[in-house]
C-alpha cells in the first residue's frame, strides 16, 4: 500500500512541474512497467497517454518553427555564398590589379584597394555569422524533434508492453449508454447518398420507416484502411486475452472506408482523437471511443460491420446510404487504446434488412446483434459474429 501511495504521489508531483523533464517523466514510466499490477495499469496506461500528448504538442510546434527557420537559413546561406564569391573573385582580381600597380610604383592606389576589399570581406563575415547562427539554433531544434521521437518511441513501446502483459482490459463491451440521436431514427426523411471525397446525385434516395433499402450489392470487400497493418488478429491477443474483432494499425488520421454498399446504423464521436489508453471505457459500445456501425451489402448477403477507436473526424450520419469506397472516417487512437488503429468487427446477418435496423433501435444500438462480447465466434438469432479476414480482402 505504501508503495501505491508513493508511486501516486510521484506523478502528481510531476503533475506541478512548470517545465516537465520527459527523461525524467518517461524514465519513471518504464522502470514501473514491468512490476505495476492489474490495478494500476490503467493509470499508467494514462501516464503514457498524457505525456505523449505533451511531447506531441510541443513537437508540433516546433516544426512549424523549424519549417520557418529552414527557408530563413537557406536563404541566409544563399546571400553568404553570394558575398564569399564575391569577395573570392574581387581579391582574385584585385590581386592581378595590383602586380601591375607595383611595377608603376603607385602606393596609394593599393591602400584604395585594400580598403575596399576590407569592406566585401566585412559584409561577407556578417552575414556569414548570421548564417551560422541561425544554422545552430535550426541544428538545435532539429536534434530537439529527433529526442521528440525518441521519446514518442520509448512511449509507445511502454504502452504496447502494458498491452501484452494485460490485454484483458484492452475490450470493447455493452456497458455504458448510446448515444439516441446517433442512432438510425426511422423518420421519413433520412439523409441520401453522401460522404468525405463525393456528394453523389442519385435522386431523394429517402428510407421510410419499416422499408428500409440498400440500392445495390457490391460484389467484393474493400479494405477498410488502406496502407494499414494486422496488429492484432481475431479471436485472441498474442497472450491469449479474448478479442473479439481484427485490429488494424495505422497512422493517425488514415483513411477509413465503407468496405462495401450500405446504411449507416450509428455514428458518433463524442470525445478526442487521440485520448485511448488501456481502460478508457469511453465511447459506444463500452471503451470503442469514436465509432460507427453499418450494414452493408456484399454479393446477395447481408453483413454489419463495426469501427471503433476511430478519430473525431467522422463523415457519415446515421441513416445515410454510403457507396463503397467512400472515406467515412478518420483512423485515431480514442477509447480502450494504446495506439493508432482501427478496430474492425464483422457480422454476418441472418435476417432481411428491415428486420435488423428494428433490432438494433430496439435493443438501443447492440452493436453485437445479440451476440455478446464474451464468447469468440457466437451467434445469435440475427447474426454471427466471423473472423474479418475470412471476407475482408487485401488487409
Amino acid at each position: 500500500m505504501k508503495c501505491i501511495s508513493l508511486f501516486v504521489c510521484f506523478f502528481i508531483g510531476l503533475q506541478s512541474m512548470v517545465v516537465p523533464s520527459y527523461e525524467v517523466l518517461i524514465s519513471n514510466i518504464e522502470s514501473k512497467v514491468d512490476t505495476v499490477d492489474e490495478n494500476q495499469a490503467s493509470f499508467l496506461s494514462m501516464k503514457c497517454r498524457d505525456v505523449s500528448k505533451s511531447i506531441e504538442f510541443k513537437q508540433t510546434n516546433l516544426m512549424a518553427r523549424v519549417e520557418k527557420q529552414e527557408k530563413c537559413v537557406d536563404e541566409l546561406e544563399r546571400r553568404y555564398k553570394q558575398k564569399k564569391n564575391y569577395y573570392e573573385l574581387k581579391k582574385l582580381e584585385y590581386g592581378f590589379e595590383l602586380q601591375t600597380i607595383q611595377r608603376n610604383n603607385s602606393i596609394l592606389y593599393p591602400y584604395k584597394i585594400q580598403k575596399n576589399l576590407e569592406l566585401y570581406f566585412e559584409e561577407y563575415r556578417e552575414i556569414e555569422v548570421e548564417y551560422l547562427k541561425h544554422k545552430k539554433q535550426l541544428d538545435k531544434n532539429q536534434n530537439t524533434l529527433l529526442l521528440y521521437d525518441e521519446y514518442l518511441k520509448r512511449l509507445s513501446n511502454c504502452q504496447n508492453y502494458l498491452f501484452k502483459r494485460f490485454s484483458n482490459l484492452a475490450q470493447i463491451n455493452e456497458a455504458g449508454q448510446h448515444n439516441e440521436d446517433s442512432m438510425i431514427s426511422g423518420t421519413e426523411h433520412l439523409p441520401d447518398y453522401g460522404g468525405y471525397e463525393s456528394w453523389q446525385q442519385n435522386g431523394m434516395s429517402c428510407l421510410v420507416d419499416g422499408n428500409y433499402e440498400i440500392d445495390s450489392y457490391s460484389s467484393f470487400w474493400q479494405n477498410p484502411v488502406e496502407n494499414g497493418t494486422i496488429s492484432a488478429g481475431c479471436w485472441s491477443y498474442p497472450d491469449g486475452g479474448l478479442h473479439l474483432g481484427l485490429d488494424i494499425a495505422s497512422a493517425m488520421y488514415s483513411d477509413v472506408l465503407a468496405v462495401a454498399n450500405g446504411i449507416v446504423l450509428y455514428a458518433y464521436a463524442p470525445v478526442d482523437s487521440n485520448n485511448g489508453y488501456l481502460g478508457n471505457w469511453c465511447g459506444w459500445p463500452n471503451g470503442g471511443g469514436n465509432t460507427i456501425c453499418m450494414v452493408v451489402a456484399v454479393n446477395e448477403r447481408l453483413y454489419a460491420i463495426t469501427y471503433a477507436h476511430l478519430s473525431s473526424e467522422i463523415y457519415v450520419t446515421s441513416g445515410q446510404q454510403v457507396s463503397q469506397g467512400t472515406v467515412i472516417a478518420k483512423s485515431g487512437n480514442s477509447g480502450n487504446s494504446t495506439g493508432p488503429h482501427t478496430h474492425v468487427e464483422v457480422f454476418e446477418l441472418k435476417q432481411d434488412l428491415n428486420s435488423i435496423v428494428e433490432y438494433f433501435r430496439n435493443s438501443g444500438a447492440d452493436f453485437s446483434f445479440g451476440c455478446g462480447y464474451s464468447e469468440a465466434a457466437t451467434c445469435s438469432g440475427y447474426a454471427c459474429r466471423i473472423d474479418p479476414e475470412t471476407v475482408l480482402e487485401g488487409v
